[in-house]
């Protein structure tokens, strides 16, 4: 079962930043076959990327073909559905939106609430397993 906090500007002490990194297991959790990376786009710089960090710079990825977000360790939680850079879940009534920014001196995505654009801390505890809470964080630098 899904764990769901809901994402907006909770005033949570911010957690430690994890060192960040770029590879992505195999999955877990779903009969997974190749995975079909979604590639998110800012609109007005052209820059493009897999990678969504959350607060935390944690990054996950979304798969087309599974309808899943997947987390660096490999784990899938099903019930995403992308449009462009807006995301939806199918356990959640809130709406979130991949935004961009730019930090240490390069762009990045984030998993941001639509509403108030504050970037949203993911906690995938294992296959089917997610928790998303709330900051009071924007993405730097837009």
């Amino acid at each position: 079962m899904a764990a769901l906090l809901a994402c907006s500007g909770s005033d949570a002490a911010p957690l430690p930043r994890p060192p960040e990194t770029r590879e992505v297991l195999p999955l877990t959790g779903l009969d997974a076959g190749p995975a079909a990376w979604i590639a998110f786009v800012d609109e007005a710089t052209g820059f493009q990327t897999l990678d969504v960090h959350d607060a935390t710079r944690e990054i996950v990825h979304f798969d087309a073909a599974l309808g899943a977000l997947v987390s660096a360790a490999g784990s899938a939680v099903s019930g995403w559905t992308v449009t462009g850079n807006e995301l939806s879940w199918s356990r959640s009534g809130v709406p979130f939106r991949v935004r961009f920014g730019t930090e240490q001196g390069e762009r990045r995505a984030f998993f941001t609430e639509a509403g108030p654009g504050t970037i949203c801390d993911l906690r995938v505890y294992g296959p089917e397993q997610l928790g998303i809470s709330g900051t009071s964080e924007l993405p730097p630098n837009p």
